[in-house]
């Protein structure tokens, strides 16, 4: 492990995301209490040239220890923190010092739409990055030079950026993990009862499980627990009594908010992990329906067919022929 000390620099641009913030702070400090010796030394600077207090997106106030326009440079990482209102921040000597900092291959990370921020500095022309979500058709139309990318967190070498909230968890382990390895930034990841950095797959399954919650909290929780099911699906009783109601309950929310009763639901699930084995795979049949809960092969091909209108073999021939 690398152990020398890294200043880490925050710049809190008024309107910052306050809980991004936040767990980017608690992963250094998390990782300096795992060391044997501090890793990362942490500086809060003002982007605000008016007041060392500035107030984040939901009006709480953070104490800063300078002012960035007047700060030395000196940090190995500056997280660059922004979000209401980021696309109006307008200070020359902010996007000149982080222009300097790029120069002299200070990393940089933006935290929500701290990413506003940086291409304003003109540092992310013809580069990829993230913005929180309902801050992307703003960023299109203002840098349409920079590559709006769709990912949590995206790499750039030393320009970083992410979405807010969780994904900044997620950047700052992988930060910390190019920092001092998997391992390190692994067991920095279990305090935050996370065992390590989620996918991309992982995280818009969270998105999705949250969406169909705000549908109905019983149809959200049902999906989640159908999905980790897949190789011995519950009985449809057994999944109510899982999620605490009942068949009839559940039956009637599936029916209201998917237009199909939950058996026909799980079926459908099944089957799309089915299709995606034997599109991307070269598993036997029986595999894969064994794979997917379906007591025989010949049952699982009369339900593929019945669902896509080929059966299993027809779609991988189709798969084969096409590559």
């Amino acid at each position: 492990m690398n152990s020398q000390v890294q200043r880490v620099g925050f710049l809190l641009i008024p309107g910052f995301a306050l809980t991004s913030f936040s767990l980017a702070v608690e992963a250094l400090t998390v990782a300096n209490t795992l060391s044997n010796s501090p890793l990362y030394e942490l500086m809060l600077y003002s982007g605000d040239s008016n007041s060392d207090t500035v107030l984040s997106s939901n009006q709480i106030s953070v104490q800063t220890q300078q002012f960035f326009s007047e700060a030395t440079l000196d940090c190995t990482t500056l997280f660059v923190c922004a979000f209401r209102q980021a696309a109006l921040y307008q200070n020359s000597l902010v996007f000149k010092k982080l222009s300097q900092l790029h120069r002299r291959h200070c990393r940089l990370a933006a935290l929500s739409g701290g990413s506003f921020i940086l291409a304003r500095a003109g540092l992310l022309d013809n580069l990829g990055c993230t913005v929180a979500y309902e801050q992307r058709a703003a960023f299109q139309e203002l840098y349409p030079s920079t590559v709006l990318q769709e990912n949590f967190f995206t790499v750039n070498q030393d320009i970083l950026s992410c979405a807010g909230g969780i994904s900044a968890l997620d950047m700052v382990l992988y930060m910390i993990a190019r920092d001092h390895g998997y391992d390190f930034s692994a067991r920095v990841s279990e305090q935050f009862l996370q065992d390590r950095m989620r996918s991309e797959t992982e995280m818009h399954r969270s998105i999705r499980y949250l969406r169909l919650r705000m549908k109905s909290e019983t149809l959200g929780a049902a999906v989640e627990v159908m999905e980790g099911n897949i190789e011995q699906p519950y009985s449809i009783a057994r999944l109510a009594n899982k999620i605490g109601t009942t068949t009839r309950t559940l039956e009637n929310v599936f029916r209201r908010h998917e237009g199909m009763p939950p058996g026909y639901y799980y079926l459908k699930l099944r089957l799309a992990h089915a299709k995606k084995m034997v599109e991307e795979t070269r598993l036997p049949f029986s595999t894969i329906a064994q794979t997917t809960g379906f007591s025989s092969q010949s049952y699982f091909a009369k339900c593929f067919r019945a669902i896509y209108g080929q059966s299993p073999s027809e779609l991988r021939r189709e798969q084969y022929n096409r590559a």
